[in-house]
């Protein structure tokens, strides 16, 4: 078997440890002639997606830990090992593996672990480290937008984001909103209908939250007949790594582990400044030379989890130095981002700055009667209560009706009956919350137990005290996430959530531990 023509290439830097011990190209190389053999097309090849799970494999993470690591489903990974990689090394070694943790024995035995001495171990790792990959999938100028031949209402959204980024020629815009709203649907509708004032237009999906790193390697590449980091600044990249990868050894052997780490952290921030600064100017020139559309798909991945919104995850702050660049720099460029929680950056620069705005998703409207009628579900008397009921939400909407379809007999009256159901509603809030800090999961828990709309005070008599100056912050956050909603009542303002929030929470949410 041969290894493949083109350069080992990886998408997210997941895992990459394992190519200090193991013949990854090798290993690639054999199992997409085992996929191929399994599947009976030549045709196939080795996805990103599964080569990130065999080295997350080979570096004996379980499947549990793969999906903290990579943000997916525990569920799905399972799933997708037992259909795929399980089988195709099932195929290359007519061992057929029982369990996630045989996977690295079964190929050491076959010889795909390399018995080299540490320096070649290194020089490995470092190389397989300075061959980013462009994502060649996520880049277009038209053909990977969403489908939206059926697409519904958001008139009035429409042309206000034309006005904005056609007439006013703002510079960054956010379009937010939670799960399910339709952000994605939005803006692909958008793009088609103004892609021919740009030069150049590519999308990127954020969800497997890539290295701003990588993400300016795929914009400047596709924006830019040019490379985009010179060889001396990847130079600067593996000098970095090989510190890195000597702390990794004084771990094992547990000697001088400070050392090497206070190198690392050192090393790694000079490096990141000066690549990043360096290629955020790059990117800037290709938006000053030439009209491009930028659009950046679930922000929300890049900040972390289980704190207040707005905080970046370990290593991904400077995603918001980016934004604050792109918008105080003098381009003729639009980076149109969806989120579904607000980024600080534009909460600040908006205000301030008549070329940065945001735009926040509500009920679908008048507009939801149509998801309605396209399935076939003819009780219009109960159209607006349904609609009412999950507040407008296309994707609930499009999951509800099909459940009245299929079970109801068509009866939007007999399915309200049995009170609230969410179906596979349910997994689009599980994601949300599961971002959550738990005063934000304790707080919703407060708002859910009242009947009616809530004002700051009655919300400071349900928590301690001591937490109470941090209740502002809370609920902006909250607000930030849309996952709470203000009501103007006279002099002042109450908050309340939406039905369907409310049901998950006293149905699946379990209440923090205090």
């Amino acid at each position: 078997m041969t290894p493949p023509n083109k350069p080992l290439q990886i998408p997210e830097q997941k895992f990459i440890e394992a190519a200090a011990c193991w013949n990854l190209e090798q290993l690639y190389a054999d199992l997409t002639v085992a996929k191929q053999e399994y599947a009976s097309s030549t045709k196939q090849r080795l996805t990103p997606l599964e080569k990130t799970y065999l080295r997350g494999l080979l570096c004996n993470y379980s499947p549990p830990e793969m999906a903290t690591a990579l943000n997916r489903e525990c569920a799905g990974i399972r799933v997708d090992l037992s259909r795929g990689l399980y089988r195709y090394i099932e195929v290359l070694t007519l061992q057929q593996p029982k369990d996630w943790k045989e996977i690295p024995s079964i190929l050491e035995i076959f010889g795909y672990k390399q018995k080299g001495n540490v320096e070649t171990l290194h020089s490995t790792l470092i190389n397989y480290i300075q061959t980013p990959e462009t994502s060649i999938e996520n880049q277009t100028e038209s053909g990977m937008l969403a489908d939206t031949s059926i697409f519904y209402g958001r008139t009035t959204e429409l042309a206000n984001l034309e006005q904005w980024i056609l007439q006013e020629n703002c510079r960054l815009v956010a379009i937010l909103g939670m799960g399910g709203i339709g952000k994605t649907a939005l803006v692909s509708k958008l793009s088609n209908m103004i892609k021919h004032q740009f030069d150049r237009l590519i999308w990127l999906n954020l969800s497997h939250a890539p290295l701003l790193a990588h993400t300016l390697v795929n914009l400047i590449e596709f924006l830019s007949n040019n490379p985009p980091i010179d060889l001396e600044r990847l130079g600067l990249i593996s000098q970095s790594k090989e510190i890195f990868f000597q702390a990794a050894i004084a771990l094992r052997e547990r000697s001088h582990i400070e050392f090497y780490l206070d190198n690392l952290i050192a090393s790694t921030n000079a490096i990141e400044q000066t690549i990043i600064a360096d290629g955020i100017q790059r990117l800037i020139h290709c938006l000053q030379k030439r009209r491009c559309l930028i659009i950046l798909d679930e922000w929300e991945a890049v900040f972390s989890t289980e704190q207040l919104t707005g905080n970046y995850r370990e290593g991904y702050q400077v995603y918001g130095e980016l934004l604050k660049q792109l918008a105080k720099s003098q381009h003729q460029s639009c980076l149109l981002l969806t989120s579904c929680e607000k980024p600080k950056e534009i909460a600040a620069l908006e205000g301030q700055n008549q070329s940065v705005r945001s735009l926040k998703l509500g009920s679908l409207g008048e507009a939801a009667v149509e998801i309605i009628k396209n399935k076939g579900l003819s009780e219009e008397g109960e159209y607006s209560e349904l609609i009412e009921a999950y507040s407008g939400n296309p994707l609930a909407l499009k999951i509800v009706t099909t459940t009245i379809h299929d079970m109801f007999g068509g009866s939007i009256a007999n399915f309200l009956r049995n009170g609230l159901f969410l179906g596979d509603y349910s997994d689009t809030l599980s994601r949300q919350f599961n971002r959550l800090s738990a005063f934000e999961i304790e707080l919703l828990h407060c708002m859910a137990k009242e009947v009616k709309p809530v004002d700051i005070e009655k919300l400071c008599s349900d928590i301690q005290q001591e937490r109470s100056l941090e209740l502002l912050k809370v609920l902006e956050s909250l607000f930030r996430r849309s996952l709470i909603e203000t009501v103007q009542a006279e002099s002042e303002t109450l908050f309340a959530l939406q039905p369907a929030v409310k049901t998950y929470l006293m149905s699946v949410v379990r209440w923090p531990k205090s």
